[in-house]
Parts: C-alpha cells; structure tokens; sequence
C-alpha cells in the first residue's frame, strides 16, 4: 500500500493509468474552462459553451469508467443507466431550464420593485474575466451548501433529497438522479444570488461549464487522485465520502462544486489514510429503482424506511 497522500491508502498508480489518475481531474477542469473562455471569446453562444464542454466531459467519463475505474463493483446495470438517463433528461431538459429562468424572472421583478429607475447592477463588470468567473461559483455555492445541508440536518429536506442518494453504485450519470423538489432548493439557492447581483451570460455559462463538468466528474467512477485539489474543489474523492452508507460520513462535504464552506464551517472530510468506501446509498430506506417511484419518493419516504427495517438482516 502507498503512503503518499494523494493516494489514501491505495496501491500506488503507475503507467499511463498514473498520468490520467494523478493529472486527470485538474486537466479536465482547466480545458473546459479555458475552452469555455476561448469559444465565448470566438462568438459563441453562452448555452451553446455550456452544452458543448458539459457533454464532452460527459462522454470522457464514459470512456475513463471502462479503462480505470475505481471500482468494479459500481460498474453499470441496465436497469440503473435507464433510470439515470430519465433522470438526464429531466434535469437538462426541464428542471435547470425552467428553474433558472424562474429565477431570473424573481430577480428581475423585485429588481424592478426595488431599485426602479437603476441602470447598473452590484455585480463587479470591471473584474478580470476569471476572477468574477471565480465569485460566482464561489457564491452559487455558498446557496447550494446552504440548500444541501438543510435537506440533510432536516427531515423534511431529506424527503426531497433521499433520491440522490439511492444509487449503490457511483457513476457519472448518477450526478443528474434529483427529485424535481430538490431541484429547485438548490439551483434557486445557487442562482438566484448571483443573478440578483447582475453577473453577464458569460460568466453564467463559465460557471455552468464549471459545476456540471466537476458535477461529472466527482460523480464518475474513475480512479482520479486528485490530492491537494481536493481541500478546494468538490472533487470525486470528498464527494464519494458524501455518498457513504455510513451516516458519520455522509453528512460531510455539502459543497457542490467547491470545498471553502465546508472548510469555513467545518464540514469538510478527506482522510489521508484511506480511500473511500465502496458502500454507498442509503442503508436505512428501500427506494424502487424506479423514476415513478422516486419522484413518488418525498411522500412515501417513510413507508420506504419501514421496508428496509423488515428486510431480512442477511438481505
């Protein structure tokens, strides 16, 4: 076993699997945004940026889970890839859209109550580009944070966020299973501070590329060590922690894309000495993989937990 820190306890990468292990996810991460910046610089439409770089990272996961994966025993199942891909669709489709344009429209009405007659906005337009690239998604996640604690301390916030939790297996298409009420907490929280200050479509769509290629990839079932990285940014090792069956661990790590809140507010777990663990879900409530089921899932939470307590111990 290795004793350096970036490898928690594990045997030690070597070869090509060491370039993309060690390397990868900081890579992926600087491409897309770099990318992202250069395609807006060369004209391209904002939601043409985002869908471009999130999908491409999207389809390297696909690729990566199959050459080094972190573990065999998340491997696809045909009945979760179908669960999943409703899931995608739901949430490219019709939450994010339709939630962030609500949003917007909030903002813009008590804009107009509030401050009628202003012809500028609080958001700092002379920054560098990078630098209110960085405030807004160090802002969205401080609303994702906030959001993503309450629905674990509070019962009534579980309810809505259970569903995220029912995969037993980690991949990158699990980062998009979300109940529609869920969806709304937490984009709602995340967009609705940084459009109340004014940022451009630019710096939305950065940060977009930014929270869905990282969503992906700290999803993704893939043997990426990201070291140090993962004292700042949501990466796959902090995140997989947040997946535990355990509920010591899970209820660690609440940022979604970057770590300084949980490192403010002491939430944040990354042991040096070992990796995380391959159980994951929620151990104490029997959801159906089923999207029926799961959007189903706020109002018969209870009636799920009762079944795992009569499940066989053995089971």
């Amino acid at each position: 076993m290795s004793s350096a820190p970036r490898d928690r306890g594990r045997p030690p990468l070597t070869g090509s699997g060491a370039l993309v292990g060690y390397h990868g996810y900081l890579t992926v991460l600087i491409v897309c945004m770099l990318g992202g910046w250069w395609a807006l610089e060369a004209g391209m439409k904002p939601t043409t940026v985002t869908l471009v770089f999130v999908v491409g990272t999207g389809l390297l996961c696909f690729g990566l889970e199959r050459v080094i994966p972190y573990t065999r025993a998340w491997r696809h199942t045909k009945t979760s890839v179908g669960v999943d891909v409703v899931h995608v669709a739901l949430s490219a489709l019709a939450y994010a859209p339709v939630i962030r344009a609500g949003a917007l429209a909030l903002v813009v009405a008590l804009g107009a109550a509030v401050h009628d007659g202003m012809s500028e906005t609080l958001w700092p337009h002379h920054w560098p580009f990078g630098l209110q690239v960085l405030m807004a998604v160090v802002l969205a996640d401080f609303g994702a944070y906030s959001a993503h604690r309450f629905m674990h301390i509070a019962y009534v916030g579980w309810r809505l966020h259970a569903v995220h939790h029912s995969p037993t297996s980690l991949n990158f298409l699990a980062s998009a299973r979300t109940h529609p009420f869920n969806a709304v907490l937490t984009l709602g929280a995340e967009s609705l501070p940084v459009f109340a200050l004014g940022a451009s479509p630019e710096i939305l769509a950065m940060m977009t590329v930014f929270k869905g290629a990282n969503g992906l990839l700290q999803h993704s079932n893939i043997d990426l060590r990201p070291g140090w990285l993962s004292g700042v940014v949501a990466t796959n090792e902090a995140h997989w922690w947040h997946h535990s069956v355990v509920l010591e661990e899970s209820n660690r790590n609440f940022g979604n894309s970057t770590m300084v809140w949980d490192r403010l507010f002491g939430t944040w777990f990354v042991p040096k000495d070992r990796a995380p663990r391959e159980q994951v879900g929620v151990e104490d409530a029997a959801i159906p993989e089923n999207v029926l089921w799961h959007l189903a899932t706020p109002f018969l939470l209870r009636k799920f937990e009762r079944n795992a307590a009569d499940r066989p111990a053995d089971a």
